[in-house]
């Protein structure tokens, strides 16, 4: 799984907006899925990947569909520098995203929130990273 800065990093996509598309919010239903056109059209639950618009990396469901695990224990600080690295441990990971459940402001690219690492339900899912080999 992605640190939390990573996951950030491609979800943003080099965009400083409130999502990766810019910072309208009607366009959400664009790029991902919320209550706004999952549970509210009788399909809440988690959608396959890649029905919607990719972000500029290409990458698909970033906002909404299944809130994702990242790697890192939650916490307030991170250690700074290229992909910092969350606390050291902790009881809570960090999950980034939203969901189909939430409203728009649940799948912003800054939005986070804590999980119980045992919990288990139809609103959390991964995104799997793997690092580049040294060339």
């Amino acid at each position: 799984m992605p640190t939390e800065a990573l996951w950030e990093y491609a979800c943003r996509a080099g965009t400083q907006t409130t999502w990766s598309f810019g910072n309208d919010e009607s366009q959400l239903g664009t790029y991902g899925w919320c209550i706004g056109n999952a549970k509210n059209v009788g399909q809440g639950y988690a959608h396959k990947v890649g029905l919607k618009k990719p972000n500029p990396a290409e990458l698909f469901d970033m906002h909404g569909n299944v809130w994702e695990w990242c790697s890192d224990w939650h916490g307030t600080g991170l250690s700074g520098g290229t992909d910092p690295a969350g606390p050291g441990g902790g009881s809570q990971r960090v999950v980034r995203g939203g969901c189909w459940w939430d409203y728009p402001v649940g799948c912003k690219s800054a939005n986070r929130i804590n999980v119980d690492p045992s919990s288990r339900s139809s609103l959390l899912g991964f995104r799997v990273a793997r690092s580049q080999s040294a060339q």
